[in-house]
């Protein structure tokens, strides 16, 4: 990749939220941009192509022209156009640097990133550390992935996220995926976190190996992580990795940074840091030093994913440099993110919960293993093709009843039955689904579908939400609970 200061035409592959921005950014900082929409400007789109257009930004859309490939001294691609598309090849046959915003925005950025990726928990985790953070007065947004893309956080952007914001950043809490760790070559985050991994985006990635490879990225050059470009250079001195030692997976790659692991299962004997739970409370050391956050009885969070992400965060706080107790008193104000086991409502005696963020079988096992008593099930969506011989089994032992829905629900429901999993429906709609599982009264309503949204749903987001819409239109036909 051309150093910043001597790029001088850039390309765009897609107008998604990173899209904008990127385009958005190198346009404020002189480079001539031509952004590239494969398909037809539409909708919300449109007003965000006409601002860029007044920025001076090219923007075509229905292809992706050759000339758009050739003049590009850089090219951005959004993070879902995988790499055995036409244009990523093209591309590589050209031989342009394809790179993601991520990679950008290290390679640009003089504010320290944070950069936490795993097959579940990234959100969870992301936004509990800029939590902890922003509770102790510490500017520290959740990007990436989440929330905003990174580049509206960099200086010079082009945009006034940074006032909306508080002022300019003091560290940048990035969600990453492995898609957009794919398209990386020189990150070097100040800290990277890797939570977990199990098989998931295979219809990408094309296989399991190449998952792991991507996901790998985010420990793979914090080596050359450099202070001297950073503004508070003078606090950091080495990059860290934070490590998931109960994930055999996690536990076994390189890292070229200074390790700090966390797990449930062990306290890591030792002087070294490391986070771990200790007679029911999450703790760390540090110099040698056992300190208590809080108990696992306090977590505002619930189920096991929860702890480990919490001792993944407290990791996170101790390398930054906060207290025990500021550490704590946050832990204990984080709510739960939407859609992701968030309580709904009550009716009738039942307990409903949107999970509708559980698009793979592992978060789905998570949400199932986090009730003490057995649940009803709502699954079911656009089938990733994923094993499901674990979340079957799972499925036996947790859940009173399933209720499946969508395009993967004759693969989930043959599955099911031949792990003699009991109580199985299939239905059309979530309307249904809900009436089923309130007239089964078997236990807690849980949406949490361990599929895509695509089949019948905009996004997970859409998916949950219509999910809540129901039940608040049901519960507005009962009234207030009693």
């Amino acid at each position: 990749m051309k150093p910043p200061e001597r790029l001088k035409k850039a390309t765009i592959l897609g107008l998604g939220k990173s899209g904008y921005a990127a385009a958005r950014y190198l346009s404020s900082r002189g480079v001539s941009v031509i952004l590239s929409e494969y398909g037809q400007i539409q909708g919300e789109y449109i007003a965000l192509a006409d601002e860029l257009k007044q920025m001076g930004v090219e923007v075509e859309s229905g292809g992706h022209s050759d000339r758009a490939l050739e003049q590009a001294d850089l090219i951005i691609t959004s993070p879902g156009i995988a790499p055995d598309t036409a244009v990523i090849k093209k591309a590589y046959a050209l031989g342009k640097d394809v790179i993601s915003d991520i990679e950008l925005a290290c390679t640009e950025g003089v504010i320290p990133i944070i950069a936490i990726t795993g097959t579940n928990g990234k959100s969870t985790t992301t936004s509990l550390v800029s939590h902890i953070f922003q509770s102790n007065g510490l500017i520290a947004p959740a990007c990436g992935n989440i929330g905003s893309p990174v580049l509206d956080y960099l200086p010079n952007n082009g945009c006034a996220t940074n006032g909306a914001a508080g002022g300019e950043p003091n560290y940048l809490i990035m969600e990453v995926s492995s898609y957009q760790l794919f398209y990386t070559k020189h990150f070097a985050p100040y800290i990277s976190v890797w939570l977990n991994l199990t098989p998931d985006h295979l219809e990408w990635h094309k296989s399991m190996d190449a998952y792991i490879a991507a996901k790998e990225n985010i420990f793979a050059h914090q080596d050359q992580f450099d202070t001297k470009k950073l503004k508070d250079a003078k606090a950091l001195k080495d990059a860290y990795a934070v490590i998931n030692i109960d994930d055999p997976i996690v536990a076994s790659r390189k890292i070229k940074a200074k390790p700090f692991p966390f797990s449930q299962q062990t306290t890591l004997e030792g002087k070294e840091p490391a986070a771990f739970v200790l007679d029911n409370w999450l703790c760390y050391r540090l110099n040698g030093k056992v300190e208590r956050v809080c108990s696992i009885d306090q977590l505002p969070i619930i189920g096991q994913h929860n702890i480990e992400n919490t001792l993944a965060a407290i990791a996170v706080s101790v390398i930054c440099g906060l207290s025990v107790n500021q550490i704590g008193n946050a832990i204990k104000k984080f709510k739960a993110l939407e859609h992701r086991l968030e309580y709904v409502d009550t009716i009738d005696g039942v307990a409903l919960y949107n999970d509708s963020k559980a698009t793979n079988p592992e978060s789905s096992i998570k949400a199932l293993q986090a009730f003490k008593e057995k649940i009803v099930l709502i699954a079911g969506g656009r089938d990733k093709g994923t094993a499901l011989q674990e979340f079957s089994k799972v499925v036996r032992n947790q859940a009173a009843a399933v209720i499946l829905l969508g395009e993967a629900k004759e693969r989930f429901a043959k599955a099911l039955n031949e792990a003699d999993v009991a109580n199985v429906y299939m239905v059309n709609s979530m309307e249904e689904a809900i009436n089923l599982g309130l007239k089964l009264k078997l236990g807690p309503l849980v949406l949490s579908p361990a599929c895509a949204s695509y089949d019948m749903f905009k996004n997970f987001e859409d998916r949950g939400n219509v999910f809540k819409d129901i039940i608040h239109a049901k519960r507005a036909q009962v009234g207030q609970p009693s």
